[in-house]
């Protein structure tokens, strides 16, 4: 419970009283207090329930009142926790209320517990659900199913981000409460981002509920439909609004029998993606007189939501449910489709349930429609198995919304041929809108610059690539001969590699970089090149192809024999930023090698970011490095990092005062991080003093004697 201030006496004041008085009368003093003083009103502020300091906002504004203090106040008090990122936060009223509905909502907080957050006038789910913007769902899904559909409604305007974590199974009725949610939140909201994060054993079905409406599918179920839908389908004309009940493959269009017609199978050991591969869709097994073929029958059928569960192989996602306004005519397009569609099978009887598809390439069931999809998707420490993996490429081959998909530490495995397979078919529809594709793993089966190459292959305008995995050996898989077919030319922006622990295939990476012009991030890390040599020519492709860079990190990586080409690298580029952690760039007799490269850096005017963390700079080399900011450079450098370069508290005292002497500078910001400045703490703060007249210098309290002897210890 708050505390009042009260006067030297030990009383309330006059003030303090009649305001306390007013704001309990909210109810009838409302718009009395809106007109208030300035001054009057500042004293009420911190007295306002949570209810009427969120309606004052506008008010309170225009008067030229910040509420921000009290806001802030009230995370201290209730919250009794340091939100993450501190100093970024930019609006307390919104962070403190987005967090209230997530602990109201999860039966973590009790509303009683403090009357700033009692008001018998408002609802706390209602009054705080516009602020949410990213809805994170945990464990159970606890209080989804107390969501009334007022609430529904107004988080489908406010949430864009939709986060899973931790999550375990529920019961059914908790799962048909989720699916009316995000059913809201993404084919009637503006959900654009679904991420599912740390689900070490996901339950299938729960899982594929998520994908299959995050990417766009709603079942023809009336017991489940939403007054959205039954108004968006009564006002809306087919091809209108996209969040439409109607799907775009409806009688006025086409487009679904020629999907149906040109779907082909997929190899990707056979050239994915080829053109030149096309061939007939594999026959389903179902008989033209078997359930689904019959006019009407197919319209109501349930959908069946086991991970197997497919439609027909060849229908387009985008081109199947019944058309608004379907008659009984025998020439509709719709009854053709599925006439089409049963004849290219093999027969099951009536009575004999068809078997269903789980091949790559499969729709789901006729009785989904598609509506508006995420374009993002995340799945972070999302074990797939064959089963849950099957599920989500059938979706994915036709998740033409999706722009930005990131996939970490799935344990894919062998699975990596259907995500590539999937990938595959989505690319060849002309609404396919992927940019982004990053793929991290703890081991996979396909070397990782072959993966480039069919990745660039089947995306040539793919944005962002970023690999990270080890190689699963041995195996079929990664017998593979350096590439003779070039990579094909792409409008990669940001390419970021990491490493397995085997050597790099060079002709493959050349290719890469060569056909990636405009390249203006790349990252190797922890590349093993078979001899300095390779790494040579790399460096000289870089310099000479990718000549639109702005930012180069390079990570662990033995780079103490390539001098010359780092340094042609530095005169023949235009970077802004550049990465050298743990290179061993300046090893014992590279001393003139250091000279040159300050001098190089010094004659760049681009050069923002710095970055040498672990190179063996030590003393003398700090010191020689302080020249970047001699009277004489031209660099702009704002940021230098020089952690982990076994530098001492005297060495670094030398530094302060050699920037001391150079005048007014650009760097703003000095990484000092793990060195050994705990040898001499005295003359460490001496150092640190004089840097802080200078710039912000980031160091902390690391034990060099501790760190050594976990070193010895696992050497």
């Amino acid at each position: 419970m708050e505390t009042a201030p009260e006067d030297a006496g030990g009383s309330p004041s006059l003030f303090l009283l009649s305001a306390r008085a007013v704001t309990a009368n909210m109810e009838l003093l409302e718009e009395d207090v809106w007109g208030l003083p300035t001054v009057i009103l500042q004293g009420l502020l911190p007295l306002m329930n949570i209810y009427y300091l969120e309606r004052i906002e506008q008010t309170a504004v225009r008067k030229g009142l910040s509420t921000q203090s009290t806001w802030c106040k009230l995370w201290n008090d209730i919250m009794k926790s340091k939100p993450s990122r501190f100093g970024t936060v930019t609006c307390w009223r919104k962070k403190f209320l987005e967090a209230f509905f997530h602990n109201v909502l999860r039966g973590i907080l009790d509303v009683s517990s403090d009357r700033r957050l009692i008001d018998h006038r408002f609802s706390p789910l209602m009054h705080s659900s516009r602020h949410v913007s990213e809805l994170t769902i945990c464990n159970k899904q606890q209080g989804v199913t107390e969501l009334p559909p007022t609430v529904l409604e107004c988080l489908a305007q406010s949430v864009e981000t939709l986060k899973f974590l931790h999550l375990r199974s529920s019961d059914p009725g908790t799962q048909k409460s989720l699916r009316l949610l995000l059913h809201h939140l993404i084919h009637h909201g503006r959900v654009t981002k679904v991420s599912v994060l740390s689900w070490p054993c996901p339950d299938n079905q729960l899982l594929v509920l998520i994908l299959t409406i995050s990417a766009g599918y709603w079942e023809l179920d009336p017991d489940s439909s939403c007054s959205l839908c039954r108004q968006t389908t009564h006002d809306t004309e087919p091809g209108g609004d996209p969040r439409s009940c109607v799907p775009p493959g409806s009688t006025e269009d086409s487009s679904g029998l020629s999907a149906l017609l040109s779907l082909q199978p997929l190899n990707i050991s056979q050239n994915v993606g080829s053109p030149s591969e096309q061939s007939t869709v594999p026959p389903e097994n179902q008989s033209a007189g078997s359930p689904l073929s019959r006019k009407g029958t197919a319209h109501h059928r349930p959908p069946d939501r086991t991970s197997s569960s497919t439609s027909q192989a060849g229908l387009d996602p985008a081109s199947k449910g019944p058309a608004r306004g379907h008659t009984s005519d025998h020439n509709d397009l719709y009854d053709f489709i599925f006439n089409v569609s049963t004849t290219l099978g093999e027969g099951n009887t009536p009575e004999t349930p068809p078997e269903k598809k789980v091949g790559v390439g499969a729709s789901p069931l006729l009785g989904d429609i598609h509506y508006r999809s995420v374009r993002t998707l995340n799945l972070h420490n999302v074990p797939l198995t064959l089963s849950s993996c099957r599920s989500l490429c059938h979706l994915l081959c036709s998740w033409t919304a999706l722009e930005r998909l990131t996939m970490a530490y799935n344990d894919l495995g062998a699975n990596i041929q259907l995500v590539l397979e999937s990938l595959s078919a989505l690319s060849r529809d002309p609404r396919c809108c992927l940019r982004v594709f990053s793929l991290s793993d703890f081991t996979t089966f396909v070397p990782m610059l072959e993966l480039a190459h069919t990745i660039l292959r089947i995306f040539p305008q793919l944005q962002l690539l970023s690999l990270s995995y080890d190689l699963e050996s041995p195996s079929e898989w990664a017998r593979v001969v350096e590439a003779t077919v070039p990579c094909a030319e792409n409008r990669l922006q940001t390419l970021e590699l990491r490493f397995p622990q085997d050597p790099v295939q060079v002709e493959r990476l050349v290719s890469v970089l060569m056909a990636s012009r405009s390249l203006l991030e790349l990252s190797l890390d922890n590349a093993m090149f078979p001899g300095q040599d390779d790494l040579r020519r790399v460096l000289r492709v870089i310099a000479d192809c990718n000549t639109s860079l702005r930012r180069l990190s390079f990570h662990d990586m033995k780079m103490s024999d390539v001098h010359c080409e780092i340094l042609h690298l530095l005169n023949h580029s235009r970077l802004e930023e550049m990465k050298f952690s743990f290179c061993r760039l300046f090893e014992e007799g590279s001393g003139d090698f250091l000279v040159d490269f300050v001098a190089a850096i010094k004659r760049n005017p681009n050069v923002r970011i710095l970055k040498l963390s672990g190179n063996r700079l030590g003393n003398e080399g700090l010191f020689v490095l302080g020249d970047l900011f001699s009277s004489d450079s031209v660099c702009g450098i704002h940021y230098l990092d020089v952690s982990s370069n076994c530098i001492k508290p005297d060495g670094l005292l030398r530094f302060a005062q050699k920037l001391e002497g150079c005048g007014e500078m650009k760097l703003q910001q000095l990484s000092v991080s793990q060195n050994l400045l705990d040898r001499d703490p005295v003359l460490t703060q001496e150092a640190l003093q004089a840097l802080a007249g200078v710039c912000t210098v980031v160091s902390d309290s690391w034990d060099s004697g501790q760190a050594f002897a976990d070193h010895i210890s696992v050497m």
